[in-house]
């Protein structure tokens, strides 16, 4: 065989092999039921950067569940496909805990903080819930191997091929595993999870069912470590924008009505627009005060994002705004000073309507347009 044959087929295979998943310890189970007692070690102590440049160190991870995961930005195997399902199994639905996923690159001489930065901004990654590391390779892959129970390797020379062959054996000349692993608050090992799934390119791959399923077995792991229960999901935001909906038809029939000189039906259309908008501010308050406890994350990226943005600033300022502007126009009209009751009206209730209506559009983009999904 020539010598440009041999490091051809050499480099085929090294790209066969890459994010192959290892096999566990013989006769060691490490894929646990969620209320398996059982800890295998305790991850040593480290510190890297993250996509955001700022110092993580095993201590900042103490306190809550994390979950560890192994990447990097360059992989043409199954890395994009398992840190989907990441996002797809874990990262939405942990949104009501404080678990964090930490994904270590094993290729840190590519994925610097900037790098990672927009790897993560690929995924709608929250940066403070879904940690993308990078640091020195020795610490890093020690760390994988001897710290996570993970397999990591990468060659020692540079990969000598050349044409399309070289070109694909570049992006997977490291191979590392594609298990997921569980860490309890304590910062010990409590279970290491096979996620990879077909694309993985082994005899570990999983079908998309059993992707699923470990999945699953891990996300209840993480859940019974994080010791409290999954919150439902609440109907609030839908009645939120169906009040905003509700005010928005009250007040153009109200308009409707004083255009055709009836004053009885657009005094009560009015007053039972601003009771609908009273009930919906106390709704809204209350779910993103007690039920929530926060603001709702938008999921999209781009574009996107701006103008949501945008949307969602004109909402908020006109109705911080609003508030005093329909409390003196009905005050007026309750003292029957129709005068500068109307001078005031032409501008309240176009920017109580633009309120209304934006208030069903933030619901549309947030909850229908761009879901967790």
């Amino acid at each position: 065989m020539s010598p440009g044959l041999r490091r051809s087929s050499a480099a085929l295979l090294l790209a066969l092999g890459a994010c192959r998943p290892p096999g566990p310890a013989a006769g060691v189970e490490l894929e646990l039921d969620a209320g398996d007692p059982r800890r295998f070690q305790e991850v040593p102590d480290f510190e890297f950067r993250t996509q955001t440049g700022a110092t993580l160190a095993r201590e900042g991870l103490l306190g809550e569940p994390w979950i560890a995961s192994l990447f990097f930005t360059s992989c043409a195997g199954p890395c994009p496909r398992l840190n989907a399902d990441i996002r797809r199994y874990l990262y939405d639905e942990l949104a009501d805990t404080d678990v964090r996923i930490v994904s270590f690159t094993v290729d840190p001489e590519r994925d610097t903080p900037a790098v990672l930065a927009e790897y993560a901004r690929s995924f709608t990654a929250d940066e403070g819930r879904w940690l993308f590391v990078t640091g020195e390779e020795r610490e890093l892959h020690e760390l994988i191997r001897a710290g996570l129970m993970l397999s990591v390797s990468k060659p020692e020379g540079p990969v000598e091929a050349g044409g399309a062959t070289g070109r694909l054996a570049e992006r997977l000349e490291i191979s590392h595993a594609t298990r997921l692993v569980a860490v309890d608050p304590e910062g010990r090992i409590a279970g290491v999870y096979p996620c990879g799934g077909e694309e993985a390119l082994g005899e570990a791959g999983l079908s998309p069912a059993e992707v699923e399923t470990s999945f699953a077995r891990l996300l209840r792991r993480v859940r019974h470590l994080d010791g409290r229960p999954a919150k439902p999901r609440s109907a609030l935001p839908r009645v939120n924008a169906a009040l905003n909906g509700l005010a928005a038809v009250l007040l153009l029939s109200g308009w409707l009505a004083i255009r055709r000189g009836r004053r009885r039906l657009h005094a009560a259309l009015m007053r039972s627009a601003f009771v609908v908008s009273a009930a919906f501010l106390a709704c809204y308050l209350y779910y993103h005060l007690v039920v929530v406890s926060g603001p709702t994350r938008f999921h999209g990226t781009g574009a996107a994002r701006g103008a949501y943005l945008a949307l969602l600033a004109s909402h908020t300022i006109l109705a911080v705004a609003n508030l005093p502007l329909v409390l003196q126009t009905l005050w007026l009209a309750h003292k029957e000073r129709w005068e500068q009751h109307r001078r005031l009206a032409r501008w309240t209730l176009p920017i109580w309507m633009y309120v209304s209506v934006t208030g069903v559009l933030v619901y549309l983009v947030l909850y229908h347009w761009h879901p967790s999904k």
